[in-house]
């Protein structure tokens, strides 16, 4: 008897030994998964924060739709209201309850958030290259704009400017841009950067723009792009053999638009081409003389005049050639020493490349040769000058290609925009901080009237019969 109770006494201490492990195994696990649970929720939690929308302050929409709108109407080239319906469908894909954005909101937006990024620049420091030109005329709006590229000792550019190496200084509109206005601008905008120092100025020759920098009394550097424009422009204006086929390719277009051989034609001559339709000219003879051989009797008659004009193609191919040299050396190492020997080095290497070196061809090189002469004096102070402008040209350009209304309006505070991050760090704290009353007040001040808004505050008068009696 008292051995079996023995046994059962060591039995049901063992179990209870057994039973304790397994209960103490059980409560680790459970505490592990409640650590687990907690680690979960607290991900899940980050995770609704970082996907949920970002509230802006008396705005209804989140920073994250104001971004997408911003973005796609400054950097995705769309219209103010494929913005605003794109920005209602991704409001009900992501399951948010957000309707369809005004398109007059969604400019609002833009503009507060290129007047945050004008006000940005004000916090900018150190040396930088200016370049500043006016747009041409868009009615009788005229936008004058101002672009710093920063200098640095340890940089060295070496490639084309990008709109991402290029910071806003300032933009107005006005009808008219005098030498005393453009003078006035240029001091206002680096006064309110007074840490930004202007190393020196790059322009064409403009002469309101010449005035007011000689008034200034600072360092100016010429657009090379100019120069070169205007050197071709001197050779080949009063070219009465360049007039001739000028003419021939333009009835050549007429006359095959729709007929069996319009893969012949050139491209559109431009009446306001900067090179005097040089590169598409002697492009376009070089592609016929590819194709001559194959061509039959019948595509050879339509433009067989060309092969006529051989002294005239010869002098323009060596002009052309002659430009994209000296373009793919200025556009890339600015003017210095070394360029300057470069542009040496290749001009001779064309020279005796070539059979015959044109009358063109020569006084093409000597005017660069004098263009580099006139900035010696200035690169030994600055080692290298960027000399190009093509950067505020291809601004610009991509402000006027934005489709819409064809004229200079609030709509240049997108400008800014051009380089900017689309972040909802950057919109959330421009629309806090920028107010539409703001921005009209910056409208009021430095944007004039364009023909369109004239005529749409008449029609409105009209309408509201205000000018009855």
């Amino acid at each position: 008897m008292w051995a079996r109770l023995k046994d059962r006494i060591i039995q049901l201490k063992t179990t209870s030994k057994l039973r304790t492990k397994r209960r103490k195994h059980q409560g680790e696990q459970l505490r592990m998964a409640r650590r687990h649970i907690n680690l979960l929720e607290a991900e899940n939690a980050a995770l609704h924060a970082r996907l949920g929308p970002t509230k802006v302050a008396q705005h209804r929409y989140p920073a994250e739709l104001i971004a997408l709108a911003v973005f796609i109407v400054v950097q995705a080239g769309g219209s103010l209201r494929c913005a605003a319906s794109t920005v209602a469908f991704v409001s009900n894909l992501l399951g948010w309850s957000y309707g369809r954005p005004s398109p007059t909101t969604v400019r609002d937006w833009v503009l507060r958030c290129g007047y945050q990024a004008i006000l940005d620049t004000r916090q900018l420091a150190g040396h930088y290259a200016v370049i500043i030109d006016e747009s041409i005329q868009i009615g009788k709006e005229k936008l004058l704009l101002m672009l710093g590229v920063r200098l640095s000792d340890q940089f060295c550019y070496c490639a084309p400017l990008t709109g991402r190496e290029v910071e806003v200084l300032g933009l107005e509109v006005q009808a008219s841009w005098t030498g005393v206005a453009i003078e006035e601008f240029i001091h206002r905008n680096l006064a309110e950067r007074p840490a930004v120092k202007a190393a020196y100025f790059i322009s064409d020759c403009g002469s309101s723009i010449l005035c007011a920098l000689r008034s200034l009394d600072v360092d100016w550097v010429s657009d090379c792009t100019h120069v070169m424009m205007n050197l071709v422009k001197n050779l080949f204006s009063k070219d009465a053999a360049l007039s001739k086929l000028s003419a021939q390719l333009g009835q050549l277009r007429r006359q095959l638009t729709l007929a069996e051989w319009n893969g012949l034609l050139p491209a559109t001559l431009r009446d306001k081409d900067r090179f005097l339709r040089l590169f598409t000219i002697v492009e376009w003879a070089q592609r016929m003389d590819a194709y001559w051989a194959k061509l039959p009797p019948a595509a050879r008659r339509h433009v067989a005049f060309y092969r006529r004009a051989g002294g005239l193609l010869r002098r323009l191919t060596q002009v052309r050639d002659l430009v994209r040299l000296a373009a793919g050396i200025l556009k890339t190492a600015g003017l210095s020493k070394h360029s300057q020997e470069r542009w040496r080095q290749v001009t001779d290497t064309y020279r005796s490349n070539q059979q015959v070196l044109t009358h063109q061809a020569r006084r093409f090189i000597k005017g660069m040769d004098a263009y580099f002469a006139d900035h010696a004096a200035l690169w030994d102070d600055h080692q290298q000058l960027l000399c190009c402008s093509d950067i505020v040209e291809s601004t610009f350009g991509r402000y006027k290609n934005k489709g819409g209304m064809k004229a200079i309006s609030a709509d240049v505070l997108a400008i800014p925009l051009y380089n900017r991050e689309m972040s909802v760090d950057f919109v959330k704290a421009a629309l806090e901080k920028v107010s539409g009353q703001t921005v009209l007040e910056w409208q009021t001040q430095y944007v004039c009237h364009n023909r369109y808004g004239v005529r749409k505050r008449m029609d409105a008068e009209l309408k509201s019969g205000g000018t009855d009696g």
